[in-house]
């Protein structure tokens, strides 16, 4: 990204950023390295990390930590078979040219935009920043080559809050705008034969109710964003959860919304779901304020209500490991672990990590789990007589 649509421009500062992270005495940065495996709970995690020489040997090491912060980000999808045509490219393509090519977009006479298109076999989410995006570049395109004919395809525009001020100046331009449903998506085909073949956009104009046939010399379109590659297998080594669209699932969206269920792990930018520049930064200043909370104790005292395994009654059956809804039991080989009959292990909660819902103490059929200050002695009160004991029949009542 080369400019916003306030007219800042993002790489600058990222280098600024980047830089001064580089040259920080306690800041350690690890390029080229990837998490292998990750353990532990809050004030005392550890993470296996794979790093790539640059001869191309790889070198692994453990890193022990405090907190956890996932900043994955996002990218703009490029899986569609539109982009096969040759003058469709996508947003971030555009804004490319308006940059490294001028003389490209002086030269344009007609450019159609196409809004919320999305890879084949994917959920249908809005990604937030794409009306903004649209109306940065249409509005750099008319300042270029006011004489361009700019047009919007679209299904709902989504410039909320002062941002509604792009959507007015494009249209204060003359960028012009045809909204489409989903029962009439729009059309690109290439029209006559040889060096006169031309892009245009087949278009039924929901206002007009007929269709439209729109010639384009460029047809830029506004992709989906996906959560980063590899934000599935990364979940499953941190034991996270993924929102139905594939994004970091935060513990509660409007209570702790940089926060997971897992004590000590924290979550922060487009991860979580797009997002604006600014927003990812605000999301990221809470986290790290999150962070220091925690951080800023030289001791962690935890307590309350968690779940116990006698290792003596566990059958090593993994329910607790299939009903938990955190994924904290686990069943370890360990000595005086040895559950029934000898079996070489036994579940083990780690209380560090345990929420207390007891799920697991309901669901475990050898009655192996306990919880503590809850217990069944302590529930059925059996020395007076109290809950579980039957009382005898008066009658026929």
């Amino acid at each position: 990204m080369y400019y916003v649509a306030e007219g800042d421009d993002p790489r600058r500062l990222g280098r600024d950023l980047v830089n001064r992270v580089r040259a920080h005495q306690h800041i350690v940065t690890y390029t080229r390295t990837e998490l292998i495996q990750h353990g532990g709970h809050v004030g005392r995690f550890w993470a296996d990390l794979r790093s790539m020489r640059h001869d191309g040997t790889a070198v692994t090491f453990r890193v022990e930590h405090g907190v956890t912060i996932i900043a994955t980000g996002g990218y703009e999808t490029r899986q569609h078979t539109w982009l096969d045509i040759p003058g469709v490219i996508t947003q971030e393509t555009l804004e490319e040219l308006v940059v490294h090519h001028p003389e490209q977009i002086a030269a344009l006479k007609d450019v159609v935009m196409v809004q919320c298109v999305r890879p084949q076999n994917t959920p249908d989410y809005c990604s937030r920043v794409c009306c903004t995006n649209t109306m940065k570049n249409a509005i750099r395109i008319k300042l270029f080559n006011p004489h361009c004919r700019v047009t919007v395809l679209y299904k709902n525009i989504v410039t909320y809050g002062f941002r509604e001020q792009y959507y007015t100046e494009a249209r204060r331009l003359g960028v012009i705008f045809i909204r489409y449903s989903d029962d009439s998506p729009p059309e690109i085909e290439l029209s006559g034969s040889g060096e006169q073949r031309r892009l245009q956009v087949r278009i039924r104009d929901l206002s007009l109710n007929r269709w439209l046939t729109l010639p384009a010399d460029l047809i830029p379109l506004s992709m989906s964003i996906a959560p980063a590659q590899g934000t599935r297998e990364l979940a499953r080594k941190l034991r996270l959860p993924l929102s139905s669209e594939g994004f970091f699932a935060e513990a509660q969206i409007k209570l702790r919304p940089m926060d997971f269920m897992r004590e000590g792990i924290f979550l922060a930018g487009m991860a979580h779901y797009p997002k604006f520049i600014e927003e990812s930064i605000s999301h990221a200043l809470a986290a790290a304020a999150r962070a220091l909370t925690l951080l800023a104790h030289g001791t962690l005292h935890l307590g309350g209500i968690v779940a116990e395994v006698d290792p003596d009654k566990c059958v090593g059956c993994l329910t607790c490991t299939r009903v938990c809804p955190f994924a904290i039991p686990q069943v370890i080989q360990q000595e005086g672990r040895n559950g029934v009959g000898g079996l070489g292990g036994a579940a083990f909660i780690d209380p560090a990590q345990c929420q207390g819902c007891g799920t697991c103490t309901g669901e475990c059929p050898a009655n192996a789990i306990q919880l503590v200050n809850y217990t069944d002695e302590q529930m059925m009160l059996r020395e007076i007589g109290g809950l579980g004991e039957w009382l005898p029949v008066i009658g026929n009542s």
